[in-house]
């Protein structure tokens, strides 16, 4: 089987990774990002489970559907930091390090 559907939407994925030793733990665990396109703004909170002996992947996928650009991306850090990043480009796979630059952009 292959899928032969033309994908139209675009998307964000974004893996968060806290600094230890600002007391936000590695995995972003505790932590919320906000991603604003237009007039609207939508809220992911970085989970490590969600169910009994489960694990979720530390993975923020964001559909944008036709949406073809951020206007704004802040990161709530599990420590009550708040920073704010530039996005360059969608439809790709996204490292935000606490206190550093977007990687990947």
């Amino acid at each position: 089987m292959r899928n032969v559907t033309e994908t139209k939407n675009h998307w964000l994925a974004i893996k968060l990774i806290g600094d230890t030793t600002k007391k936000t733990p590695k995995d972003a665990t505790g932590s919320t990002v906000y991603i604003t396109t237009g007039k609207i703004r939508r809220r992911f909170d970085q989970t490590s489970g969600a169910g009994y002996a489960s694990q979720n992947e530390q993975t923020i996928f964001v559909g944008l559907g036709d949406n073809t650009k951020i206007d704004k991306l802040e990161v709530v850090w599990a420590n009550g930091q708040t920073e704010q990043f530039p996005v360059e480009k969608i439809d790709a796979r996204i490292v935000i390090k606490q206190g550093e630059k977007i990687k990947g952009n």
